[in-house]
């Protein structure tokens, strides 16, 4: 018998259980393709065993074969391993699965950000545009290119889920959230932009007796604390690792936010203390604190002025193709507003982001 599977590696777990309700059935996997994503399977004895689909090394590593996972079918790097015993203490690891799932993931985003920006910008601006001047509107050009784009970005929704659910998998991103009633939320635009404000506007609500339980965004969401003293750290990391959450966990740190991606991280930490010990911190050190600043607003600002210059670019290809009727009653012309309002937001982002890390600087002088 053979199935097909489609995004099978983008769905590990149901491929995983699918196998085993397979084998519960009868039918056992003798081999499959990694490209035409078809799996062969052959009929025998029902049997229950554990599957787990490992991505890497083409050999077992032998602290698996000591508590018997065997092979049951190899395709490049890809494995499908079994084990019959019902109490399993080691399982392989998927470090490399969640790495290749990220690259995709990341890889895809930036194709969809490059069609969109380039592609579909070129047939907006020279087929729909002129479809409007003439005073016809066409969807048939513009139908295969949004079909495409559509598709790519389905594809990118579902990498992207399937690197998220690893990285909660692997990482130990979940924020636990307590039920309960008073709860208040707060709203604090650009927090990101100001980590040790930030940090001391926690601080003060804690003096107001809420401690922090979750951010979504730029919306803050507040319990009624447990603990007389909590401290908080507000970090960015240019990327973080495997180690970098259960680590500061080992420490006693909890989790209230991190961003939803590994690279260019923001996260917010929680820790209670007594009030005769000393107040937690990542870092003491002045010269740390101030290179931890800077290197979060490099990233800010270099992001900024990127989102600048193709805005600037942008305005500059419409003003020499619309100079005479810029902001038309028009769907184009609508565009073309937005474009400015845009523009005038991230430059305003940009003085803040300036701003904020001068107070910064600062408020670390003043600690």
């Amino acid at each position: 018998m053979k199935k097909m599977r489609w995004l099978w590696s983008y769905r590990i777990d149901s491929t995983e259980k699918w196998l085993e309700n397979l084998m519960e059935k009868g039918f056992h996997l003798k081999s499959f393709n990694r490209f035409s994503r078809v799996f062969t399977f052959e009929k025998r004895d029902i049997i229950e065993r554990k599957v787990r689909i490992h991505y890497g090394e083409k050999s077992i590593a032998p602290k698996l074969v000591s508590v018997d996972w065997k092979t049951a079918a190899v395709s490049g790097k890809w494995q499908v391993l079994t084990n019959e015993n019902k109490d399993i203490s080691v399982f392989p690891s998927k470090d490399q699965l969640f790495n290749r799932t990220r690259m995709h993931a990341y890889l895809y985003l930036l194709l969809s950000a490059f069609y969109l920006s380039s592609y579909l910008s070129f047939i907006f601006l020279f087929g729909m545009i002129i479809n409007i001047t003439n005073e016809t509107f066409q969807i048939g050009p513009l139908l295969v290119p949004i079909i495409i784009y559509a598709g790519l970005v389905a594809l990118t929704i579902i990498v992207f889920k399937a690197y998220r659910r690893f990285e909660k998998q692997l990482l130990g991103t979940d924020v636990i959230k307590k039920s309960g009633t008073n709860k208040i939320r707060r709203f604090r635009p650009g927090w990101m932009y100001e980590p040790l404000r930030t940090k001391i506007w926690l601080d003060e609500m804690v003096k107001q007796g809420y401690e922090l339980e979750s951010v979504f965004a730029t919306i803050f969401t507040f319990r009624p604390k447990n603990k007389n003293n909590i401290a908080y750290e507000v970090t960015f990391e240019p990327k973080v690792n495997a180690n970098y959450f259960q680590l500061h966990k080992d420490f006693g740190w909890e989790l209230k936010y991190t961003s939803n991606i590994t690279w260019l991280n923001y996260t917010i930490w929680g820790m209670p203390y007594e009030e005769e010990n000393e107040k937690p911190a990542f870092s003491y050190d002045e010269l740390e604190r101030k290179k931890a600043a800077k290197k979060a607003f490099m990233m800010n600002i270099g992001m900024t002025v990127f989102l600048l210059l193709v805005m600037a670019q942008s305005i500059y290809v419409n003003i020499i193709a619309f100079a005479h009727s810029f902001f038309e009653w028009s769907f184009m012309g609508g565009i073309r507003l937005l474009l400015v309002v845009m523009s005038v937001f991230w430059l305003l982002m940009f003085v803040r982001i300036v701003m904020g890390y001068r107070k910064e600087l600062k408020l670390i002088n003043l600690n």
